[in-house]
């Protein structure tokens, strides 16, 4: 079976600031491929081991998605509201800027947004944080700048850029929801977070028509009263602080607030942690009153955790599966011969989604096994073609074998 958590991670860089002395890393989990990709993260107290993690988490990630690239990720242990941020990104990007331009692969993750890496990378003489995309892929500076530029493209309530990774765990979500036989007009959801992972998830699944009865952030819950939706739309509308994932205040005789532990009790078909990691633990899992749980944050479920839902017959789709959004917009965007529209990338992570769940959910019943261990052996499954384009139709010999 692979799980990719005996092997050694085949790259580790690791950075000490000059100035600063704060630590930082670049892991490849895996040099199979021409590419590698993963996000990079801002985080105090982020060790090299969970880099590693979330690196071989990523390389499942493109397993089961069927992407011809490798995981990787980075980070900085770095107090992500310093005034200083900006200028410790430059620094440790302009350490790690050789594998950038080679095989890196960069995208924004916990504390860090596309627009401000884009500046950095740009300050440091690189057209874009996935300039190893453009060079692995073959395509021209015209090419990729125009692919590039649809990440900025108005969708919805924000860009591509800012939905793509919703819009995958949404799709998570309502794939298991069919599984379950639940249609979305008569479920219900409830998440866990309000960054921007969460809030697109919550869009997306609002308009499909899944009945969302509670969010939650760091510091509280809101929740439906009497079972009303909560108001999605408006919500997004008056997001405060953006990024970081704070839920407006304000009264409704409809809905009320309580503290960040409230979401764990509301009953629901689906429950959606989507911020923090080892957000369901042990003791949650015990008591929680859901049909399933798709895992959007990385490592949001623990193995412990995950055994006791399992045991419960509560299905979990994990984080490789529920979080690989942002992967499978990357095949979408530059895969295609011709240049995608940005309603074309997110169909493309919808329906690729929907099939991955879908597979590992029968595999799973099929076998009597996990949702994970399902995934685990999709993933070992998975044929590699390391000399072929990360994205897009296989060509010459190569699309012969496959």
């Amino acid at each position: 079976m692979f799980t990719n958590t005996k092997k050694k991670s085949d790259l580790i860089v690791e950075y000490t600031d000059p100035l600063e002395g704060f630590k930082g890393w670049l892991v490849i989990d895996s040099m199979t491929h021409r590419l590698a990709a993963g996000g990079l993260r801002v985080q105090q107290g982020l060790t090299c081991e969970c880099v590693q993690r979330l690196a071989a988490t990523m390389t499942l990630k493109m397993r089961i998605a069927g992407i011809r690239a490798d995981g990787a990720k980075s980070g900085i242990d770095y107090d992500p509201a310093s005034p200083g941020k900006q200028e410790a990104l430059f620094r440790f990007m302009r350490a790690i800027k050789p594998y950038m331009e080679e095989r890196y692969s960069m995208g924004p993750d916990l504390n860090t947004t596309m627009p401000e890496l884009d500046a950095v990378s740009q300050r440091l003489g690189l057209s874009s944080i996935k300039n190893a995309v453009a060079r692995n892929q073959q395509l021209d500076n015209r090419a990729f700048d125009q692919r590039t530029a649809l990440l900025a493209a108005p969708c919805g309530y924000a860009t591509l850029g800012r939905l793509r990774s919703g819009a995958g765990l949404a799709a998570s979500c309502l794939a298991t929801l069919e599984f379950l036989g639940i249609p979305p007009q008569e479920a219900t959801a409830a998440i866990q977070g309000f960054g921007g992972l969460a809030a697109g998830a919550a869009y997306f699944l609002h308009k499909a028509g899944v009945r969302i009865i509670g969010l939650a952030d760091r510091d509280k819950s809101l929740y439906s009263i009497n079972g009303t939706p909560l108001d999605i739309p408006a919500l997004l509308a008056s997001r405060e602080d953006g990024e970081k994932g704070i839920i407006p205040t304000a009264e409704n005789p409809k809905s009320a607030y309580s503290d960040n532990t409230k979401i764990y009790n509301l009953p629901c078909d689906i429950f959606v942690p989507a911020a923090i990691e080892k957000a369901v633990n042990k003791e949650v899992a015990e008591h929680i009153q859901t049909k399933a749980i798709a895992s959007g944050a990385n490592l949001a479920v623990t193995a412990e955790a995950e055994q006791i839902l399992h045991q419960r017959a509560i299905p979990v789709i994990p984080d490789m599966v529920a979080g690989c959004g942002g992967s499978l917009s990357m095949e979408g965007l530059f895969g295609p011969d011709t240049l995608p529209t940005a309603e074309d990338v997110l169909n493309h992570v919808d329906q690729k989604t929907r099939k991955i769940v879908k597979a590992m959910l029968q595999r799973s019943q099929q076998d009597n096994i996990s949702p994970r261990e399902a995934a685990l052996c999709l993933c070992a499954e998975a044929p590699l073609y390391p000399d072929a384009r990360p994205y897009g139709r296989l060509e010459g010999a190569l699309a012969k074998d496959s």
